[in-house]
C-alpha cells in the first residue's frame, strides 16, 4: 500500500478519534431554565442579610410582533430572600424561584444604608470568588431599604435595572457631578494607600412610589429615581456623605470631568450666574510639593476647553479683551468648586483623591513618616490651584441679547 495512503488514513483515524472527545454543551441550559437578574439590592438589619432580586419576566417586553403581550404585567418582579450570609441568602432563592437565577446580566447592586454601614466586604468576596458574577456592575447606595429602589416602574424603559445603569452612565458622560463605581473600581480604590472612595447615591425623590404597570399610563409622575449625593467609604464601610456641589469640586481635581456644563456669574466675585461654558475637553494633573519650611502642598493645574452656549453678561465675546476676562471668570469659579470640594473631604478626613498614592510614588521615604497618622496629615495638607480656560467657540452670536436690544434702543 502507497506510503502516502497510509498516512492519510491514520490521520482520518486520529481526527475521527477526536471528535469522540467533543461532547458537546454538557452542562447547558435552557433560557426558559434561567430567572434573568437585572439587578440586586442588599440589605441588612442587625442580624440577617436580605438580597433583592429584579428579574425579567420575558413575555411582558416581547416583540408584539413574537407574540408577545406587552403592557398586560409588569416587566419585572422583585423579590428577596434572607440568610446568615449574602451567598447564603441567594441559596434560598430555590426555595421559592422556579427558575435558576442568571447574574451576567445584573447591571447594578443597589445598597441599603444599614448594609453599607455595616460593611460589604461579604460582598466584595462574592464577586470575587463567583464566575457568575462579573465585576463590572454598578455599585449605588440608597438611604433606607434598597429593595424600594428595585420595585420602582421607570419610564422610557422597559427594565429598570437597565434604566438606572443608563442613568448614571449618562450622568458621567454629560454632566460629570457624579462618576459611576464599578464593583472592581470600588475595590482598588480600598485597596490603596488610601482606602477611600466615593459611591453615588439613589434616592426616590417626590411623594409617594411607582411600583405598579399603572402609573406608566400617566403623562406625569409625582416622584421619580434620581441621584443624590455621594457616599464616602472608608475601606467596606460607609462614613459620611459629601453633596453634589462638593462633589463636583473633587470631579475637576480627580480629572474624572468627561463633558459638563460649567455655571458663572460675570464677574469673579459674583455669584449671579448669567453665563455658561460647555466643556468640551479637560485635564487635570496633580503633583505632590514640598515647600521650604518642610509643609506638603497638593498642585493641581486644570486646563479646560470649551463652547460659550449662554451669556447675558455685557462683555462682549467678539472682543478680545472680554473674551480673555470671560474665560478668567470661568477658571475663578473652577478653582472655587475645587477648594470647596477639598474642604469637604478635608472635614470628613477622607483622601477621596488619593493623595496618598502620589506621595508614595513620588517621595516614599516622606510617606514612611506620613503614612502611620495620614488622616491627621491630610486635614493639614494645602491645596494649589491653577485653571486656565479657554473659550476655543462664542457660538452664532456676539454680544448678549439683552446688549445687542439697548444698541438698537440708542
Amino acid at each position: 500500500m502507497n506510503l502516502n495512503v497510509i498516512r492519510s488514513m491514520l490521520s482520518l483515524m486520529i481526527l475521527s478519534s477526536c471528535c469522540l472527545l467533543l461532547t458537546g454543551c454538557w452542562d447547558r441550559k435552557e433560557l426558559n431554565q434561567l430567572a434573568i437578574t437585572s439587578a440586586t439590592s442588599i440589605d441588612w438589619d442587625g442580624k440577617v442579610w436580605t438580597v433583592s432580586y429584579q428579574v425579567v419576566i420575558p413575555q411582558s417586553i416581547a416583540n408584539p410582533n413574537t407574540g408577545g403581550s406587552p403592557g398586560q404585567q409588569a416587566p419585572v418582579m422583585v423579590f428577596s430572600t434572607s440568610g446568615g450570609s449574602i451567598r447564603g441568602a441567594v441559596q434560598q432563592s430555590s426555595l421559592e424561584m422556579p427558575r435558576s437565577l442568571f447574574f451576567a446580566h445584573n447591571r447594578i447592586v443597589v445598597i441599603g444604608e444599614n448594609a453599607a454601614k455595616e460593611g460589604i466586604s461579604q460582598l466584595l468576596d462574592v464577586y470575587l470568588r463567583n464566575s457568575d458574577s462579573r465585576e463590572t456592575v454598578s455599585i449605588l447606595v440608597t438611604h433606607g431599604e434598597g429593595r424600594k429602589i428595585l420595585e420602582q416602574i421607570i419610564p422610557l424603559e422597559k427594565v429598570p435595572g437597565a434604566a438606572i445603569k443608563n442613568m448614571i452612565k449618562n450622568e458621567e458622560k454629560n454632566g460629570s457631578n457624579f462618576k459611576q463605581i464599578m464593583m472592581y473600581q470600588f475595590m482598588m480604590g480600598i485597596s490603596g494607600d488610601s482606602p477611600f472612595t466615593l459611591v453615588p447615591e439613589i434616592i426616590i425623590s417626590g411623594e409617594g412610589e411607582n411600583d405598579t404597570i399603572a402609573s406608566l399610563k400617566k403623562t406625569f409622575f409625582t416622584n421619580k429615581l434620581k441621584l443624590g449625593k455621594m457616599a464616602v467609604f472608608n475601606k467596606d464601610k460607609l462614613i459620611g456623605w459629601i453633596t453634589p456641589h462638593d462633589s463636583y469640586g473633587i470631579s475637576w481635581i480627580r480629572d474624572t470631568i468627561q463633558h459638563t456644563t460649567l455655571f458663572f456669574g460675570c464677574s469673579k466675585d459674583n455669584k449671579d450666574v448669567k453665563a455658561a461654558l460647555r466643556v468640551d475637553r479637560s485635564k487635570s494633573s496633580m503633583k505632590p510639593i514640598l515647600s521650604r519650611d518642610g509643609s506638603l502642598i497638593m498642585h493641581v493645574d486644570v486646563k479646560a476647553v470649551g463652547t460659550l452656549n449662554e451669556s447675558a453678561c455685557p462683555n462682549d465675546p467678539t472682543q478680545p479683551m472680554d473674551l480673555q476676562a470671560i474665560e478668567q471668570n470661568a477658571s475663578a469659579e473652577i478653582a472655587n468648586l475645587m477648594s470647596d470640594g477639598f474642604r469637604s473631604a478635608v472635614q470628613e478626613k477622607a483622601d477621596v483623591f488619593h493623595f496618598a498614592d502620589l506621595i508614595h510614588k513620588h517621595h516614599p521615604k516622606l510617606w514612611k513618616q506620613l503614612k502611620p497618622n495620614w488622616e491627621e496629615q491630610f486635614a493639614n495638607l494645602q491645596l494649589e490651584t491653577n485653571v486656565q480656560v479657554k473659550i476655543s467657540r462664542i457660538g452664532m452670536s456676539g454680544k448678549s441679547f439683552m446688549e445687542m436690544t439697548k444698541d438698537t434702543g440708542d
